[in-house]
């Protein structure tokens, strides 16, 4: 998985906290954060895109190149 963090002023214009982009179809979120994180939740994509309830990470779905 790669991650993208961007600075405030990007984050409020995308309204996303963090992009992940993943090859598995199924991902965990549970805030990355030790005191502020959130409980530990599976999503599955519907779509190429699907973004965290808790905290608006946004997951996307990358077709893996090499299967």
């Amino acid at each position: 998985m790669e991650t993208e963090k961007f600075s405030s002023s990007t984050q409020q214009q995308l309204n996303y906290n963090e992009i992940v982009y993943t090859h598995s179809k199924i991902v965990s979120c549970n805030g990355n954060h030790p005191v502020f994180g959130h409980p530990k939740i599976y999503l599955k994509f519907k779509s190429e895109q699907i973004v965290c309830p808790y905290c608006s990470k946004l997951f996307i779905y990358q077709k893996n190149p090499f299967s």
